[in-house]
């Protein structure tokens, strides 16, 4: 039976062509008590020595001038094959070597070649030691297999393995501390298996179970590659890593080695070695934890970033993606340090990384480059914009106060952009092009973003100075409020007005809603300003009725970001009763507003316009503020009605007021058969809901005609008005005409000359 001794006393031949690698192993080896150790640093000795001392193992490395280690393999190959080692039964011994490699590439050729493992560079002692003590443990196995593995039809397996071998490898196998297993290959079904089996899965295998029982503890995403690779083992030795999942759930990680065992008629026995490397494989995670993430925020580090960006251009090199790369550097950090101390810096770097994270999707990348400098990696189909909105983002999301153990600290930062493949495609270089524009975006007065590319940066330039520019517009009063009378299309009365929001930019004279509102949305500023526009409104329905002409009724457009957030109720409440305007509140306090109030407005004064989209984004959250607002006495109407869901059956979830007809239906109303068609079913629709329709963009005389003879109860466009100043309606209702003369539009105008 083997022992220590024997292993201990193993013929191990060392062959490195450097000096310091071959002292250092045979160091090692003399150490754990081997006593028969040889080296060489010359490649071309090794077939003669291995003639001559038929060594149970030999290191052999791969990468040596003159002779390399896969030469020497094919030598060792040519020498078997000779007939030199020979052993009984006709049995040749496969090839005793492990390879010493710091090149992971060149580990599955060395397999192919008949390595039976490796010995990675730089060496782990623990790790070298065990692998190669196991190596020899199994060589010793296999030759007492050997000794009684013989195939002859009509002798009985009593007699191949009779009870004194059967004792034998109960000693031999059962001492043993990894799982240890043979498995016939024509028969397929397992021969011998150890109790560590059992006692590391909880599962009894016995003789003559099939392999599928092992499979049975396989982790399923492993299971795949293992039946793949059980499926080479009647070709030779499997050497891989996988998991095992156990009753309790728990994983454990294995690393399994098969070798084969071969008489004259080839191989029949497949004998397998499983170690338990759960610790290894999680320490090895910690390891991996350390060198490719940032201990502090927990982020992707300088190296991860490095790798995951030369993935991604390779990548998209196939996919033809757009990479961008967004490089951040805080401003002033140093002066957080400075004034509140390293503590409290770090924890400022943690939650600015998580409101990176809360800025980007699940698939972009952000990682901590060093210090505080932080990178991301943004891949898109085709838009080129998209990394500047990325970078608004950001510098929007940073404008809230981080709160430091009691500190309010506003930070701002510097981003610099570069993209694949139109600045390089190079990861260090668009790395380097992107730290580049950041210190640009330092020069340019910090809080902002450039690119690299001169073109895409003037495109930055323009939006930030806009997005600037809004950001004093409200305090600068330069937002104004024209209001487009609604008509009845019964009488031809004024029954209320549309307000519209108008820029006056400085130098750039009126800005038209489109060109601004998308950067109010994308900016969050909406929320401000489409609170001042309430406030406005209602401050005017006041002062229209302080100055005697009655009570007009006014809409106003409600971004979809500024519902969703739930702050209109607020909004409206704070402005209807800033100004008078009484909303349907609780019985007691509104006979005490009426008390306290002689010339109240009714809260269904206001209107609130919001489109399809907005609705239905958050459709039962939505209902429910609906109807708060509605307790308030505001109407509630559907914007650009017909261009989003135009479902029946949503309309009546919601409590609506008004239906307004796109002007995209209401344009060829009178040549279009289709959108006649729409639009009567609409209004015929909302009737029958009790709900009001008004068509909107009306311009000639017989879209006005049109849409009175199939009985829709409202119009606005310019037809009957463009939208005016506050200082123009009220001169226009305090002459006492509330009703309006059409003014078509001029001939060949266009749309966008007749558009509010």
């Amino acid at each position: 039976m083997t022992s220590s001794s024997d292993i201990l006393n193993a013929r191990i031949l060392v062959v490195d062509d450097r000096k310091g690698n071959v002292e250092l192993l045979h160091g090692m080896l003399s150490s754990a008590g081997y006593t028969s150790i040889t080296c060489t640093m010359n490649p071309r000795e090794v077939c003669d020595l291995h003639r001559a001392n038929r060594y149970d193992l030999i290191l052999l490395d791969l990468m040596m001038p003159g002779m390399d280690g896969f030469q020497v393999m094919e030598c060792l190959r040519e020498i078997e094959s000779s007939g030199l080692q020979v052993q009984s039964q006709g049995e040749r011994t496969a090839l005793p070597v492990l390879v010493i490699t710091a090149q992971p590439q060149h580990k599955e050729r060395a397999l192919r070649a008949g390595a039976k493992g490796f010995i990675t560079k730089p060496f782990d002692r623990l790790q070298m030691l065990t692998h190669i003590h196991d190596v020899l443990e199994i060589r010793q196995l296999q030759k007492q297999l050997q000794k009684f593995a013989v195939r002859s039809e009509g002798v009985s397996e009593e007699k191949i393995f009779p009870r004194e071998t059967g004792d034998l490898f109960d000693q031999l196998a059962g001492n043993l501390p990894q799982v240890f297993w043979i498995w016939d290959v024509h028969d397929q079904t397992f021969r011998y298996i150890n109790p560590e089996w059992e006692k590391m899965t909880g599962q009894r295998v016995g003789r003559g179970d099939r392999l599928e029982k092992i499979f049975e503890a396989v982790h399923p995403e492993d299971m795949e590659r293992v039946l793949r690779e059980a499926a080479d083992l009647p070709r030779g030795g499997v050497d891989h890593d996988y998991r095992l999942l156990l009753p309790d759930m728990s994983i454990r990680w294995v690393h399994s080695r098969t070798f084969p065992i071969k008489d004259s008629a080839g191989v029949h026995r497949i004998v397998g070695v499983m170690d338990d490397i759960t610790q290894r494989k999680q320490a090895d995670q910690q390891l991996l934890q350390v060198s490719r993430y940032d201990a502090l925020t927990h982020l992707p580090n300088r190296i991860l970033f490095y790798e995951s960006l030369r993935k991604v251009i390779k990548q998209s090199e196939m996919n033809h993606r757009i990479v961008s790369v967004l490089f951040l550097d805080i401003d002033n950090f140093k002066n957080i340090n400075d004034t509140l101390g390293f503590a409290l810096g770090d924890e400022l770097l943690r939650e600015f990384s998580l409101r990176l994270l809360e800025c980007l999707r699940v698939t972009d990348i952000v990682a901590r480059i060093g210090g505080d400098e932080f990178g991301c990696i943004l891949v898109s189909a085709d838009d080129l914009g998209n990394a500047g909105l990325v970078a608004s983002k950001i510098r929007e999301a940073l404008r809230q106060p981080f709160d430091l153990q009691g500190h309010q600290v506003t930070v701002t930062a510097s981003i610099g952009i570069s993209v694949y493949p139109i600045d390089s495609i190079d990861a260090d270089t668009l790395v380097k092009n992107g730290d580049t524009a950041m210190y640009q975006s330092k020069t340019a007065g910090r809080d902002t973003y450039r690119f690299f590319t001169p073109e895409m940066n003037i495109r930055a330039i323009e939006k930030l100075d806009q997005e600037n520019a809004l950001r004093k517009a409200l305090d600068r009063e330069e937002f104004v409020l024209h209001y487009q009378p609604k008509v009845d299309l019964s009488n031809g009365w004024v029954t209320g007005m549309e307000a519209l929001l108008r820029w006056k930019r400085p130098e750039h004279g009126v800005v038209e809603p489109l060109e601004f509102i998308p950067a109010l949305e994308q900016t969050g500023l909406i929320t401000r300003v489409g609170a001042w526009v309430i406030e406005s409104v209602c401050r005017q329905i006041a002062e229209w009725r302080h100055a005697g002409i009655g009570e007009i009724p006014v809409s106003v457009n409600v971004s979809g970001r500024q519902f969703s957030r739930s702050t209109l109720n607020q909004d409206v409440i704070r402005a209807t009763q800033a100004n008078g305007i009484q909303p349907a509140l609780l019985e007691f306090e509104l006979q005490t507003e009426r008390a306290l109030r002689e010339n109240s407005i009714d809260s269904d004064l206001l209107e609130l316009e919001l489109t399809e989209s907005s609705l239905m984004i958050h459709a039962k959250k939505t209902v429910s503020i609906l109807q708060r607002l509605k307790a308030l006495g505001i109407q509630i109407s559907i914007d650009d009605f017909g261009t989003g869901y135009s479902s029946l059956a949503y309309v009546k979830r919601f409590p609506i007021d008004v239906l307004k007809i796109d002007r995209s239906f209401i344009q060829e109303i009178t040549t279009n058969s289709a959108d006649a068609a729409i639009t009567t079913a609409i209004i015929d629709m909302a009737h029958s809901l009790h709900v009001r329709v008004v068509a909107e963009g009306v311009e000639t005389a017989e879209q006005f005609d049109f849409l009175k003879g199939r009985g829709c109860d409202e119009v606005q466009g310019f037809y009957l008005s463009p939208p005016l100043p506050a200082n123009e309606i009220s001169q226009l209702l305090l002459s006492g005409n509330r009703r309006l003369k059409p003014t078509p539009c001029r001939p060949n105008t266009g749309e966008s000359a007749c558009s509010s």
